[in-house]
């Protein structure tokens, strides 16, 4: 019979390290992997889905560690200042975050071709996800400012 006993805060924060940890294994051999399959094939599409891999491989390890960071040594802080420095730069990145994803779009359903429009596919995918990343700095700046 499984427990049903409640894990405390300690112990849940304790399993998300451990899982983080377990986690940055895998993107290692990720890496590794499409290192490898890079070293292998001289093929252009290959080559470069499998650097896309490895790049994005090394950027998870590097945002999983930062909550890592986060957990055992200094804690995430964001000063209302810091974001009232830089946010009319990061307001002109979101608007051409929000371009590139419109053009992306429109060279995706005017191209005839499968693989060059998967590619637009991907760049799509890609580009709403920094729109998205954009806007969880949008909802800091409305934590910070809740009337802004």
């Amino acid at each position: 019979m499984k427990s049903t006993k409640k894990k405390t805060k300690a112990e849940e924060l304790e399993q998300l390290k451990q899982t983080l940890r377990d986690w940055q294994k895998i993107e290692d051999g990720s890496i590794a992997h499409a290192t490898e399959i890079i070293g292998k094939t001289q093929n252009v599409l290959i080559r470069l889905v499998m650097e896309i891999i490895q790049h994005d491989s090394v950027i998870h390890k590097r945002v999983q560690q930062a909550i890592l960071d986060s957990l055992e040594k200094e804690s995430f802080t964001l000063r209302p200042e810091e974001l009232a420095e830089i946010w009319d730069s990061l307001k002109a990145h979101d608007d051409a975050e929000k371009k590139a994803i419109e053009l992306a779009e429109n060279a995706s359903r005017n191209c005839p071709l499968v693989a060059q429009r998967q590619l637009l596919e991907y760049l799509i995918e890609d580009e709403r996800k920094h729109d998205r990343l954009m806007g969880h700095l949008e909802n800091f700046k409305r934590q910070l400012y809740p009337y802004a």
